[in-house]
């Protein structure tokens, strides 16, 4: 059973439904950015034109329903039995989609999920670091003035280079004040130190990439040490040019100190990976990185409830059972 922790629900987005929605809102997108497998897209800054085109055909809370429910399906049908979103209300809130709304349609995207397919989902409302301290307090607020199920966790993403991690503290004293766990983009783009900074900074529960803390033994043993899940997402650091091949990635020399690795799909829709993708390249990174470890490590750093642990316990073991 494969566990993705680290999704940007928009950045799921695939050809057929970037059609459908363009259609049912009327919204032109270039056909050479649609014969692209990854959107025409050539660097981070291209990345992040692209991502904002592509995911303009997003609404309404309708579309937000099709989005997570197409994910959760095509995640089924690889062998994944867990998710957990990330979507900034903010964001959404701007473009007419109120955060009431944007919660009750991926309750129900879960909800079909999880009855029709047999695979769990999450949401971890996010801020955006180069959008500023004060739209992340913004950000906290938003996901802390509904009670449910579904939010789970509290995260920032967006540009490291902006902004100094500290400034964000107040938005995750909000947040995990009100019982959301914490997790943050640290260590992707900018030095291993980093990694430190903002797990102290904002009191985090895992690391949102952290692949550059390879880059610092001392840094690899704190977070061994603390046994700090960082979500790796290798397709994303592949695509990106951060790394040339999967046997320059780090992703091995963070294991061989005993860092907790869990994985993630990032951007799937625009990096051309999906769940299965990334457990295969986790497995040809380190032999020791299959199911039974990667998932387990998933499962135990997941932001759900106790009683979705259990059931994920439970189809972990059914499916290393029928592997056997």
């Amino acid at each position: 059973m494969l566990v993705d922790l680290h999704v940007h629900l928009r950045g799921t987005l695939v050809r057929e439904t970037v059609l459908l929605l363009a259609e049912r809102n009327a919204v032109s997108i270039p056909e050479s950015i649609l014969a692209d497998a990854r959107y025409g897209w050539h660097d981070f800054a291209s990345f992040l034109k692209a991502y904002d085109l592509i995911t303009s055909v997003v609404k309404s809370a309708a579309d937000l329903e099709v989005i997570t429910t197409s994910y959760l399906k095509r995640c089924a049908a690889l062998g994944g039995g867990y998710v957990e979103f990330m979507l900034s209300p903010p964001d959404l809130a701007r473009t007419g989609i109120p955060f009431p709304e944007q919660l009750a349609a991926l309750g129900a995207a879960a909800d079909r999920a999880a009855e029709e397919w047999g695979v769990r989902s999450r949401l971890i409302a996010t801020a955006v670091r180069h959008l500023g301290p004060e739209a992340a307090v913004e950000a906290a607020r938003m996901a802390t003035s509904i009670r449910s199920n579904m939010l789970v966790g509290f995260g920032l993403t967006g540009d490291e280079h902006q902004h100094e991690v500290g400034e964000f503290a107040e938005a995750f004293r909000i947040a995990r004040g009100e019982g959301l766990r914490a997790t943050a983009h640290a260590g992707e783009h900018r030095p291993a130190e980093t990694v430190i900074e903002a797990i102290e900074a904002l009191g985090l529960d895992r690391v949102g990439h952290g692949i550059r803390a390879a880059e610092s033994p001392d840094v690899m043993r704190q977070l061994a040490e603390a046994r700090m899940p960082l979500e790796v997402c290798l397709g994303s650091n592949l695509a990106l040019g951060l790394y040339r091949s999967v046997a320059e990635h780090p992703v091995r020399r963070l294991a061989d100190t005993g860092c907790t690795i869990v994985l993630g799909t990032d951007d799937p829709g625009f990096f051309g990976t999906n769940l299965a993708t990334e457990y295969g390249l986790a497995l040809e990174a380190d032999p020791r990185l299959g199911i039974e470890k990667v998932s387990a490590n998933a499962i135990a750093a997941a932001f759900c409830d106790e009683q979705t642990r259990a059931t994920l316990t439970c189809m972990l073991g059914k499916r290393l059972r029928s592997d056997a």
